[in-house]
Parts: C-alpha cells; sequence; structure tokens
C-alpha cells in the first residue's frame, strides 16, 4: 500500500469519525430519545405486536408483496457481511466494547426506522407499471418539499449501493473463496451471472427469492454459532464482562486490541450499528414500501423485527469471536478472523465452509436489496427506463469489487451510509409530530384508519 494511499485511509476515517461523533450520534440519540419517550418504549412494548403481523392477513390492505416477504428482503439487505466480517473490523478496530455501542444504536435506530417506514408508506406513491414505490426521497418531497434534499438523497443511495451493497459485499464474500482456489474476479464473474438471473425479475421475485433464503440462512449460520459457544461456554461471560469493560473505557488499552478507548469504541460500534441494520439510513423504507398493508404504522411495527433479528446475529457472531480468542490473533482480519473463529470454536474445518456458505448466502441477497434501492433512486430522479440499464451496469460491477483494496471500501460504504443518514434525519425530524400523531390514533383507536397519501 502506497503512502498516499495511507494517508487517504487515514483522513477518510477521521472524517468519517467526526460525523459520527459530532453529527450522527447527537442527532440518532436525540431523536431515538424523543421517539422512544413520546411512544412510550414502543421498541420493546410492540415488539410481540411486530412478529405477528408478518404473517397476518390484512383486510383492504394495497401493495405488491406480502409483509413476510418485505421483511425477508429488509433482512437480505441487512444480513449482510456486515453481521460477519463487519463484526470482524468492528472488534478488530474498536475493541469488544464496540459490540455494546452496537446495541444502543440498533435500540435508538429502530425507532428512527420505525418512522421512516410509517412515513414511507404514508406518502408512497404508485408507478406507471403499478408498483408501489416510497421511501426518504418521497416524503422528503412531498411531506416537506424539500426536493433538492430528495435528489440528494436519492445520489447518495446509488454511490451507497455501489460501494456498500456491491463492493464491499463482494470484497468479504471473496476473501475466503481464494482458499479453495478461485479467485476473486473469477467468483465476482459467477456471482455477477447469478444475482442477474434473480435481478432481472424485479421486486417481486427478489422478495419470493429472500422469503425461502432469509430464514435457512439466518437458522444454519446461528445454529452453528450456538454450538460453538454451547462448547465454550466457560468464556461466554468472561466475554461479556470485558465488552462493557472496554466500552465504558474501564479497561486499559493495553489487552492486546486496537483503539480501545471509550471515544473509539463508540465510533466503530455507532458505524458498524448503522451498517448492520441500515437503521435511519432510508433503505428500509424503500424495501418496505411495496408492502401490501391498510395501515403505515402497520408497516412502522414490522420493521421492528428486522434491526432485533440483525443484532442477534451480530451478537452471536462477536461472542464467537470473543470465545474463540480470535480476535487477539496477528495478521486476520475480515472474514478471515470469522473463519479462523468458526474452525477453532467447532474443532474441525468444516467451520471454515460453515462461514463460506453463510457468507455467499448474506452478500447474494444484500447485493439484490442495494440494487433494487439503486433502481428506485434512479427512477425518481431520471425514470423507470434509465434505471433498468443500471440494473445491468450494477451486475457488471459485481466482479470488480472483488479487486478493490478492503480497508478502503469499508470506509468509503462507511461515509456513503453516513450521508444517506444525515439527510434522511432531516426528513424524520420535519415530519416527527406527522409520526407521532399517526401512531398515537392508531395505538388508541385502532383498527382506524389514516389515509396514506
Amino acid at each position: 500500500m502506497s503512502f498516499m494511499s495511507i494517508n487517504l485511509k487515514a483522513y477518510l476515517e477521521l472524517f468519517n469519525e467526526g460525523l459520527t461523533f459530532y453529527i450522527v450520534f447527537p442527532f440518532i440519540a436525540l431523536l431515538g430519545i424523543y421517539f422512544t419517550i413520546k411512544l412510550k418504549g414502543f421498541q420493546v412494548l410492540k415488539l410481540k405486536t411486530s412478529f405477528s403481523h408478518l404473517l397476518k392477513q390484512q383486510k383492504n390492505a394495497q401493495g405488491n408483496i406480502s409483509h413476510f416477504e418485505a421483511i425477508s428482503t429488509v433482512l437480505a439487505g441487512n444480513f449482510g457481511t456486515g453481521n460477519i466480517s463487519g463484526m470482524a473490523v468492528a472488534i478488530s478496530t474498536g475493541g469488544p466494547g464496540a459490540l455494546v455501542w452496537m446495541w444502543v444504536i440498533a435500540f435508538l435506530g429502530s425507532a428512527i426506522q420505525y418512522a421512516s417506514c410509517v412515513l414511507g408508506v404514508k406518502y408512497r406513491n404508485k408507478d406507471n407499471q403499478g408498483e408501489f414505490v416510497g421511501g426518504p426521497m418521497y416524503y422528503l418531497s412531498k411531506g416537506l418539499g424539500l426536493n433538492k434534499l430528495a435528489k440528494l438523497f436519492c445520489l447518495l443511495t446509488l454511490f451507497a449501493a455501489i460501494t456498500v451493497g456491491n463492493f464491499a459485499q463482494i470484497n468479504s464474500m471473496t476473501l475466503p473463496m481464494q482458499k479453495v482456489g478461485i479467485s476473486p474476479f473469477s467468483c465476482g464473474l459467477i456471482l455477477a451471472a447469478l444475482i442477474g438471473l434473480v435481478l432481472v425479475g424485479g421486486i417481486q421475485r427478489i422478495a419470493r427469492f429472500a422469503s425461502v433464503i432469509v430464514p435457512l440462512k439466518a437458522f444454519l449460520y446461528l445454529a452453528f454459532a450456538l454450538v460453538i459457544l454451547f462448547l465454550n461456554s466457560s468464556q461466554v461471560l468472561p466475554s461479556l464482562k470485558l465488552m462493557f469493560e472496554s466500552a465504558l473505557g474501564w479497561k486499559a488499552s493495553a489487552g492486546g486490541f486496537l483503539g480501545a478507548t471509550t471515544l473509539k469504541a463508540l465510533s466503530i460500534g455507532f458505524n458498524r450499528g448503522i451498517f448492520a441494520t441500515d437503521a435511519g439510513t432510508g433503505i428500509v423504507p424503500i424495501l418496505q414500501s411495496s408492502a401490501r398493508t391498510d395501515h403505515p404504522v402497520i408497516d412502522g411495527l414490522v420493521s421492528l423485527v428486522a434491526p432485533f433479528m440483525v443484532m442477534v446475529v451480530c451478537t452471536m457472531t462477536g461472542l464467537v469471536l470473543l470465545t474463540t480468542g480470535a480476535w487477539q490473533q496477528p495478521g486476520l482480519q475480515s472474514t478471515n478472523m470469522v473463519t479462523y473463529a468458526f474452525s477453532q470454536g467447532l474443532g474441525h474445518q468444516i467451520g471454515e465452509y460453515v462461514v463460506i456458505v453463510a457468507l455467499l448466502m448474506f452478500g447474494f441477497t444484500t447485493i439484490l436489496a442495494w440494487a433494487f434501492c439503486a433502481e428506485k433512486a434512479i427512477t425518481y430522479l431520471w425514470g423507470v427506463s434509465l434505471a433498468r440499464r443500471f440494473n445491468y451496469v450494477y451486475i457488471l460491477l459485481i466482479p470488480f469489487g472483488a479487486l478493490i483494496q478492503v480497508d478502503l471500501v469499508w470506509i468509503l460504504a462507511d461515509l456513503c451510509i453516513t450521508g444517506m443518514l444525515i439527510v434522511n434525519l432531516i426528513g424524520i425530524t420535519g415530519l416527527s409530530q406527522t409520526v407521532i400523531v399517526d401512531s398515537r390514533q392508531y395505538f388508541e383507536t385502532s383498527p382506524a384508519k389514516i389515509p396514506m397519501g
């Protein structure tokens, strides 16, 4: 790596940490606390209701896909390499305490995600092909009249789809494939072909695919992670203790991890938490707005399932890294750290293949979800015709993501996510009273209906 690239990486990291600590953190904390207080801790109290709506059929529902398919599509985007290789990045750069701050941002972020999904459905449109479309660009423009910010959000979504949803995913997916003799570029070509087969079918095909593959991949990955934690049960409580000590700065940074200060753990934890859950970034309401529903608040409630499930997976991954000692092994980064942890934890090379298969499944569906978001962003900016053409460009870019330097990919991905989040938070803040009024009316007088548009 050249001196210039090292300097660029350092400057980008510093800039993103500054944005996270001085803008994103206060913004999410204050807005998340505000919604939590006004709606009386609904992230916890309404979680059971959230799960119950997944399979419930609604009368007079309008939309293109079911709630189960919608949340599967959301989880297809959430259950990406950020839950696997991203956890290795979080612990290696922010220390074990980053996991604690990931939970904090997930809790507060879920309130914001709820609000964005309520607004996404309330202000959604039906396009000329009969498909419901929504997201931050629609409530920024229709709800607040901020057309320029709506267009900026679309541009940020497009760049994020290329970095977060494409390059970062394929980069992490190809790292372990080199061990079985497949070159990164060849792996990228194969994945591009497979993704193309699903992507050209639109949201219906993506949703059907996600509703099958998401539960399967989550179950398989969690089952093996639980086995490892059971085999290393004596290390689980010490690992949890280490997480909280690191998060609150109670343990000196000489413990063998990089940058284990409270500030570093908080910054990295927030970045990885946002990256893993997409809470507040605005892509969830884009995906969720196609759901068949008869009330915006129902979509907001269903959206609470995603960050909860994602953080379960992230926590399991983090505990596997800590209990097996993989996080302290020199020379390991990203996916390779996780494959080492699973192999050590299971005491067999099968652990490595478990991670590889999970990573391929996680990354595959995430690429699809982000491609759909990019398509809707381009549709808003320039129309359906150009959006369809972009899908082919997006597919062609996949193999090249495997050749990009891994650290730079993650930094660029974080910057794009941060930009989306800031713009989306402006929209949610401006319409926060609308969310509260609609939510209280639904909670108190359900099944009263609120107009969606």
